[in-house]
């Protein structure tokens, strides 16, 4: 618990204070950053640090003990009437304190604090503020060993990509007919040898089922692998360790020589646009702003717009990437969120814009780390043509 880097960022940030709080283990962000043990509170606990002092722990007597391993003044209560008490003696009229929750529900990642929770705080005169961008600098702020286990990660998974590729290749050259399924379990058994995780199979398409970007294959629906088909495989993994992070990548591929000229022009304009996305935060870095996820994400959907492509829109930018592939920092989100938080030094996420047309499907990512000094890292090749396998 860094209680000093926290009250200086409540100073930073004009607040009086952070209040955290659980109830039978529902609040999973005060469960995780206050470390609580997996033994379930069944009466409501709060842990408030202010700006200035020592933190204020609140417990029912009942249970005493759930707190010890924290810094802080303990305060034990018997029923409502004193739990109300000893808030109000805390909680003051008028303090601006930062809480789970995000006004509107506009960013879902951080809203772990209940709506009736929220009500029942505000009897006290208080003022909450989302603890969204707080977060940030204790869940979504990587460490050089976090960056490398990175780099690492992407390594396995452009090996596992080159491999895959040359299967493709190889199969059809010998003359054996392969589908989207058979692609799928070869690429299980490449993983398979790798020391990577992997939160979910790696997302892929061929020709139409490209335009899909929930698609899965199965048995059933999968499609036939030729010359001349179109491929799309988004695939995300990280080291086996406690506090590695991922790596996460969508790549549009085309089998054999001969490119669709509609295939090209719309990979040509996703390309063009992740380029000007990333310009557009190095240029707001660069002016000492701080851009905000909803932001990019907006500068995407107008630049697709101008193409024609609004309709063809059917996700969001990017999003945060730490040892969750999606992580708990800012989105680069106005289309399936409102995602206002900052894009902070130190943070990773992904810049993947995509279309989506009745016959066509282009998605192109990579992770980009903005270095403590406001840098614009890219950890691994990057995708400036289709590949042609």
């Amino acid at each position: 618990m860094e209680i000093n880097k926290i009250q200086s960022l409540l100073k930073d940030f004009g607040l009086d204070g952070w209040l955290f709080t659980d109830f039978h283990g529902h609040d999973f962000i005060s469960r995780e950053f206050l470390q609580l043990t997996n033994r379930t509170c069944t009466r409501r606990l709060f842990y408030y640090i202010p700006a200035q002092g020592q933190p204020q722990k609140i417990l029912s007597a009942i249970e005493p003990l759930l707190l010890d391993h924290l810094p802080g003044q303990k305060h034990l209560y018997k029923g409502m009437v004193q739990q109300r008490e000893v808030l109000s003696s805390i909680l003051l009229p008028g303090k601006k304190v930062a809480c789970q929750y995000s006004p509107n529900g506009n960013v879902p990642v951080v809203s772990s604090m209940d709506a009736g929770l929220l009500e029942y705080i505000r009897q006290f005169g208080i003022v909450p503020v989302s603890s969204a961008d707080l977060l940030q600098h204790f869940g979504a702020v990587l460490t050089p060993h976090q960056i490398e286990t990175h780099r690492q990660a992407g390594v396995i998974i452009h090996r596992i990509l080159s491999n895959t590729f040359s299967w493709i290749r190889q199969s059809l050259d010998q003359g054996q007919q392969i589908d989207e399924w058979m692609l799928l379990k070869h690429m299980e058994a490449l993983i398979s040898q790798e020391n990577i995780f992997m939160d979910s199979p790696p997302f892929f398409g061929i020709d139409e089922h490209a335009c899909d970007p929930g698609y899965e294959p199965t048995p059933q629906t999968a499609k036939e692998i030729r010359e001349g088909s179109r491929l799309i495989i988004d695939i995300a993994g990280r080291l086996p360790q406690e506090d590695a992070v991922f790596y996460d990548i969508s790549w549009c591929m085309n089998v054999g020589p001969h490119v669709d000229p509609e295939y090209k022009r719309l990979f040509s304009i996703v390309n063009d646009v992740r380029s000007k996305i990333l310009d557009y935060i190095r240029t707001q870095l660069e002016a000492d702003v701080l851009p905000r996820g909803c932001d990019v994400d907006a500068l995407t959907q107008s630049l697709l717009k101008d193409q024609g492509l609004s309709r063809a829109i059917m996700h969001r930018t990017g999003h945060n990437i730490g040892h969750e592939c999606h992580g708990i920092g800012a989105n680069l989100d106005d289309y399936e969120t409102h995602d206002d938080r900052s894009l902070l030094p130190g943070t990773m996420f992904s810049v993947e814009p995509g279309v989506y047309t009745d016959s066509y499907g282009v998605r192109l990512e990579y992770d980009v780390h903005i270095t403590p000094d406001r840098q614009l890292k890219i950890y691994g090749p990057i995708q400036d043509q289709i590949l042609i396998i």
